[in-house]
């Protein structure tokens, strides 16, 4: 459970970044033509967003079917 909850931590400061990045690369460009490297910073975050954000958009559905296998409902004991 730990996991879950370090993975969801790491991409929302992963989200803040690549917002940073995307606005730097915005206020570089109106100065002119930006170096290569400018250009192309958002593309790590966005890569780790895509990582992180695949992982925890399958977690509830990968939740559920390991319920499903081991018997479990969710519902309870009770009837």
């Amino acid at each position: 459970m730990k996991a879950n909850l370090w993975i969801r931590q790491f991409h929302r400061w992963m989200s803040i970044a690549f917002t940073l990045t995307v606005a730097a690369n915005f206020i570089v460009m109106a100065r002119g033509t930006p170096p290569a490297w400018v250009t192309y910073s958002p593309l790590a975050p966005l890569a780790l967003l895509l990582l992180t954000g695949l992982y925890l958009f399958v977690l509830p559905h990968a939740t559920r079917w390991r319920d499903r296998r081991s018997g479990s409902d969710g519902l309870g004991s009770g009837a």
